[in-house]
């Protein structure tokens, strides 16, 4: 077996896992930006090698010596337990921002006051509140 495709695989893998353990401490979301870049560049890396194995050997899976063929679904099996335990981390991580935006923006909404009167059609008096500005400064 072409030893750079498991090692594509397993350099996911250390991605993947790097990026769960830092989202799961405080700070630690700051260099997963780096993380993500490197998670792209390695899949690619990794679609790029499987599209020429394929295209220059059909089949080439089938012809994997038994320890190779082995070797190489553990790695895909851990590689997709670690990416399910990434995604549920990643989804925790988004419905707490969700969740924090949402507050603080109710919070403006309240400090703000921002909320419009006007008449409908038949003279009915209504008042809508109105989006209160926010601005993220990402660079902190």
């Amino acid at each position: 077996m072409p030893n750079d495709l498991l090692d594509c695989v397993q350099s996911l893998l250390l991605l993947i896992e790097e990026e769960s353990a830092l989202l799961g401490q405080p700070g630690g979301y700051r260099r997963i930006g780096e993380l993500a870049t490197a998670k792209a560049r390695v899949v690619a890396q990794l679609e790029t090698r499987l599209a020429q194995s394929e295209r220059e050997t059909p089949g080439w899976q089938d012809r994997l010596d038994p320890e190779d063929r082995v070797a190489l679904a553990t790695a895909s099996e851990t590689l997709m337990d670690a990416a399910r335990a990434n995604a549920a981390v990643l989804a925790r991580q988004i419905a707490l921002s969700d969740e924090l935006l949402a507050v603080i923006a109710q919070e403006a909404q309240r400090k703000t006051g921002a909320t419009a009167t006007a008449y409908g059609a038949g003279g009915v008096l209504w008042s809508t509140e109105q989006a209160a500005p926010i601005a993220i400064n990402a660079s902190l």
